[in-house]
């Protein structure tokens, strides 16, 4: 009989991340950490694989603690990475002998550091730290609070790859976001701004050049929203970067900036999502979303033409992580593949060649009877196209109609696509395994589909947004898939707060999962470490309280009649606790069925495996008490 997948194998899962391909293109250094932490502190181990899979990966670093950002040095003899294992959650930076050995620690700084990174002559490494630390000054031993005092902005130093006192570097003021050497070690390009805050870069996210040594400061950029990873051309004369310039945060282009002269080139979308850049000669290599499917071209600055990259037959259907890490050097190329019936291992080639698989992380779930994915399209109310994704139960029949789990992604500036939707967060091949078909779409303001459609839901909260979602599950009942009257809505994030905004508008759901669900913008605006960002998106407190109180799923809590679960954790400062609070006495208050369990710890993307698996058990219980069991649970 078929293995069916289940929770502990959900939270049992090994993700790899942090790819980086040694100078001469011959080796590949990754992190490993299991995606359900058995300890408080999280721990991750980094490998390294030859790119030719000639012998099997080896472990550089032991399991025990948090191992991370690992980095080559220029000759490709040595590798920095970061590791707590002299402080439990405080990373130092460590270099080891890329041939293997005992880890030699080099920075003992206060709240420890991030990112390091070799200078281009490899004699120092280079990284971020606390401005305060970095000046031998501790932290105040008070234990009141002053929120006006609690600013701790990190600046730019580096350390002798021998050992030594770190000195800094780089901008000399602000808040370093992130940096990167130009190729002859001269000169730092560094993204910062005022505050460490993430409200702070809303409108401030500065592109600077500086001297190694901090002077000769120039400003070439200014950003919203979160900007990407720093990459100079061989030429040392240019930068690319993804981000945005405009009042939407989530219309992100390529952007190549022009150190000597200042100028900026954008990179037209294409009515896609750039997510990352790397640099190869004088050409560009451009990660995009397409639609709900990702790919990879070559961009040449020169002639302004773009030429898809083709990574062979084992990848053709893959969904390519490159946020989760990827590099090119040498003539070869490295990336993170995953399907919808296998999660994500490594894999490399040469550049514009057949990419082999050189891990097999997950070998647990090779065996399981697993679903597929069906990409599928509608239009809404208004004519607008709509893109998704439909999963059976496995050996499902074609013929029977099912009981129908809508799964709404976070964000809402991201999008569902075709990897292994299994895990603490993504729970379709959980939902389909219990015998429930499952819809996850991708209404507009999902990314994927260029700025126009990412923006388009802009003050419109529950509005088209809603529709989309409610047309495709229309959609889905015509065709015979849905039974309508087993419908249920769940989501994390945005989508908790759409599940949580289905219930005060349609009596059409049996059963609702609100995980991290904002309840009401007022608070959630007052309370967030994000507000400009939500503003931007429903309205400012300030100015115009009404707006984002009308798109507050607690404003229509009195009109719900759905039984409604709040999940959440409870050191979220994204989305606070008190969200869920808020929408469960409210629904309490109403006469609705509902509950709220919340776990200590965890902020909004959970990491212990305890917690992770109690989640999963609940989400399940919850649909097959109210919406009912699915036709595998009813006959198991």
């Amino acid at each position: 009989m078929p293995k069916r997948y289940t929770p502990e194998m959900a939270v049992d899962l090994r993700v790899p991340s942090e790819l980086a391909l040694s100078p001469d293109g011959s080796q590949i250094i990754y992190r490993v950490e299991p995606i359900g932490q058995r300890t408080t502190n999280r721990t991750s181990t980094i490998f390294v694989v030859p790119a030719d899979g000639s012998v099997p990966p080896r472990a550089l670093t032991g399991s025990d603690h948090n191992n991370i950002s690992a980095t080559w040095s220029p000759d490709g003899a040595t590798i920095a990475f970061l590791s707590d294992r002299s402080e439990r959650g405080t990373q130092q930076v460590h270099v080891i002998p890329a041939a293997g050995g005992e880890p030699l620690r080099l920075t003992e700084l206060n709240r420890g550091v991030s990112q390091p990174a070799f200078a281009p002559d490899g004699r120092s490494i280079a990284f971020i730290a606390q401005r305060r630390a970095l000046a031998g000054e501790a932290d105040p031993s008070q234990e009141i609070r002053v929120e006006s005092e609690l600013g701790r902005p990190r600046g730019m130093a580096h350390v002798p790859v021998v050992g030594g006192p770190p000195r800094p570097i780089g901008p000399m003021t602000s808040h370093v976001w992130s940096f990167a050497f130009s190729p002859d070690g001269k000169t730092i390009a560094a993204f910062v701004s005022d505050t460490e805050e993430l409200a702070g870069s809303w409108d401030n996210a500065r592109l600077v050049i500086t001297a190694v040594d901090g002077s000769n400061e120039r400003e070439l950029l200014r950003m919203n929203g979160f900007p990407g990873k720093l990459t100079w051309f061989d030429d040392g004369r240019r930068l690319a970067v993804i981000g945005s310039v405009a009042d939407n945060p989530y219309a992100t282009n390529v952007y190549l900036v022009d150190v000597v002269s200042g100028q900026v080139t954008v990179l037209d979308d294409r009515g896609m999502t750039p997510n990352a850049v790397l640099t190869v000669d004088r050409d560009l290599l451009v990660h995009s979303v397409e639609t709900q499917h990702t790919r990879i071209d070559r961009y040449d600055p020169g002639t302004d033409t773009w030429e898809p990259v083709s990574l062979g037959p084992q990848l053709a259907d893959a969904w390519v992580e490159a946020r989760g890490g990827w590099d090119a050097r040498a003539g070869t190329l490295t990336v993170l593949g995953a399907f919808a019936d296998h999660p994500a291992n490594v894999y490399a080639g040469p550049l514009d060649g057949d990419l082999t698989c050189l891990t097999d992380l997950n070998p647990h779930v090779r065996d399981v009877d697993l679903s597929a994915m069906e990409p599928i399209e509608w239009q809404s109310s208004d004519g607008l196209a709509i893109h998704g994704w439909l999963m059976l139960p496995p050996g499902a029949d074609p013929a029977a109609r099912y009981p129908l789990v809508a799964a709404i992604h976070g964000g809402p500036s991201w999008q569902w696509g075709s990897w292994f939707h299994g895990t603490w967060h993504d729970w379709g091949q959980l939902l389909t395994a219990r015998g429930y078909a499952v819809f996850m779409p991708n209404p507009r303001g999902s990314t994927g589909r260029g700025a126009e459609f990412s923006g388009v839901n802009h003050h419109d909260f529950g509005g088209g947004d809603f529709d989309d979602i409610m047309t495709g599950i229309d959609m889905l009942i015509e065709r015979g898939v849905a039974d309508p009257d087993r419908l249920g809505i769940c989501g994390w994030s945005f989508g908790g707060f759409m599940a949580a905004w289905a219930v005060g508008h349609t009596d059409r759901f049996k059963a609702s999962i609100a995980g991290a669900a904002c309840i009401n913008w007022v608070s959630k605006i007052g309370t967030t470490d994000i507000r400009p960002f939500d503003e931007r998106d429903v309205g400012a407190v300030n100015t115009d309280p009404d707006r984002p109180w009308k798109h507050s799923p607690l404003r229509y809590a009195g009109k719900a009649t759905t039984p409604t679960l709040m999940l959440h954790g409870q050191a979220d400062v994204r989305v606070p606790v008190t969200q869920a609070t808020e929408f469960y006495n409210a629904l309490k208050a109403a006469g609705v069925a509902t509950d709220m369990v919340s776990y200590p710890r965890q902020d909004h993307a959970f990491h212990e495996r305890a917690f992770q698996l109690d989640l999963l058990q609940r989400l399940i219980d919850w649909l097959e008490r109210y919406l009912g069991p699915g036709e595998a649970a009813a006959e198991s």
